[in-house]
């Protein structure tokens, strides 16, 4: 499941849940859209450190897609909300995150 907001043609900002990469190429395809990021739900980094901070903006980039327009389902949001409390007390960002409503 990845989570992807760009600007479209006509620039309006949206945010939609994709299950592929693919299928957001297709709708960032246009030179007329402006791709903003993508959230895969895989945290990178070689030491704790850079997985902590990587996580924590995974983190700010989920909270803006619901100002791009992101409406997940009632799953979605359990789903979301699991992997970042899990994530959130492995890295000792769980506090941070509930105060933030991210889970």
């Amino acid at each position: 499941m990845i989570i992807g907001a760009y600007i479209d043609i006509d620039g309006q900002e949206k945010a939609k849940i994709y299950d592929l990469y693919e299928q957001f190429y297709k709708d960032t395809f246009s030179p007329e859209t402006e791709p903003l990021f993508t959230i895969d739900f895989v945290i990178h980094g070689k030491t704790y450190a850079e997985r902590k901070g990587y996580l924590e903006q995974m983190a700010k980039d989920y909270q803006s897609a619901f100002t791009y327009g992101l409406s997940p389902s009632w799953l979605d949001l359990s789903l979301f909300n699991n992997y970042f409390e899990t994530n959130g007390r492995r890295y000792g960002l769980l506090k941070e995150f509930q105060e933030n409503g991210i889970c």
